[in-house]
């Protein structure tokens, strides 16, 4: 057995005390609604030795050409503490309340499975495509609202790569967080929500954090995504056969965005203030578009 931990992993007090003020930040951050919160923890730095390392069993790789060099694991039966408490803690009503409230999203629910989320390991050359994420979790019917990741990382600086940044509709980086530990960013995920980093992790350095997302039952009036993840650059390809399947790659994707949009237009559920509201975005769009050219 294990030596128990201590609760109360979070700094809710603190987060309620000034909720009003963190909710009015949220709302008004460019480029879409995100809140960087330092002193986000009660754990002290002494606790990254019980972070696995990047030789854990129980991590599982990603290495494509969208992210490098990236570790996770959200099976929380293997997960050690303290981060165990952790996860719980970020998933259970008081801090849900708090969320609420910072957010104004009312009705927000964990996913209990950590799908996408839980341990995140990054290593050395490690880089994460500007994208946005599904919007949609088909396996519980639920809708995804909000992102929260947690960094637990001691000494980081913008030299050591690997801090998120999040992206306007021109794809420039309007605000970039270090992911210095006990730092949470919390942000609105739609299709609008990019986010990212390009610039590598440092040689022997390791990102570490938890993520957690939280989903709605309801869909959102505006047109938020689907189930599929949007990455926003796709690097440089050699050779035609690569070139041509690239096209298509994203030839189809956007037919597959567009049949969404319809999809989500004529949901009975929302009616025409879904369509009113997808035509509202239509004009902010060609609008923005047309004061940045």
């Amino acid at each position: 057995m294990g030596a128990a931990v201590a609760r109360n992993l979070l700094n809710i007090e603190k987060l309620k005390r000034n909720a009003p003020d963190l909710r009015r930040k949220f709302r008004t951050a460019e480029p879409f609604s995100h809140l960087v919160v330092e002193d986000f923890l009660r754990l002290p730095a002494s606790s990254a030795g019980a972070f696995p390392d990047s030789s854990w069993p129980s991590w599982n790789d990603v290495d494509d050409g969208y992210i490098r060099n990236k570790r996770f694991c959200f099976d929380i039966d293997r997960i050690p503490e303290p981060f165990t408490t952790l996860i719980r803690e970020l998933n259970e009503p008081p801090f849900l309340r708090v969320l609420e409230e910072i957010t104004g999203i009312d009705k927000l629910l964990p996913d209990p499975y950590l799908f996408g989320g839980g341990l995140h390991l990054s290593g050395p050359g490690g880089i994460l495509t500007p994208h946005t994420d599904f919007h949609y979790h088909r396996a519980l019917n639920l809708y995804r609202r909000i992102n929260i990741i947690v960094y637990l990382n001691q000494d980081w600086s913008l030299h050591d790569g690997g801090c998120l940044s999040f992206y306007d509709r021109s794809g420039e980086a309007v605000q970039t967080v270090i992911p210095e530990w006990g730092t949470a960013v919390i942000f609105r995920t739609d299709d609008q929500s990019v986010h990212g980093y390009t610039v590598p992790i440092a040689e022997g350095r390791w990102r570490r954090s938890v993520a957690l997302f939280y989903y709605t039952a309801a869909p959102t009036s505006n047109f938020s995504g689907d189930e599929t993840t949007y990455y926003r650059e796709h690097g440089k390809h050699a050779g035609v056969a690569r070139k041509a399947r690239l096209v298509v790659f994203t030839g189809l994707m956007a037919v597959s965005r567009n049949i969404s949009i319809l999809a989500h237009i004529v949901n009975p559920n929302l009616g025409i203030p879904a369509v009113k509201a997808y035509s509202a975005y239509l004009r902010k769009t060609r609008r923005e578009r047309a004061e940045t050219v």
